[in-house]
């Protein structure tokens, strides 16, 4: 997962979800269901988005140096 100070708004929601379907995972886990898969699916694609450039901070200089590329 990214660090948090480097993403936006829809990065940490992101991460926040990643978090939540951890604890989820668990939870599932514990209580021996098929659905602790899913989750552990779910909160490893959450956790990777957090990498795409489009949930990343950006500021006026990355936003231009993206224009000359």
């Amino acid at each position: 997962m990214a660090p948090w100070s480097s993403l936006n708004s829809t990065g940490k929601v992101l991460a926040v979800a990643c978090v939540i379907n951890v604890i989820c995972a668990i939870i599932f886990l514990r209580a021996g269901e098929y659905s602790c898969i899913f989750s552990t699916v779910m909160a490893a694609y959450c956790g990777l988005m957090t990498y795409n450039k489009r949930y990343q901070y950006q500021d006026a200089r990355d936003i231009n140096d993206g224009r000359e590329e």
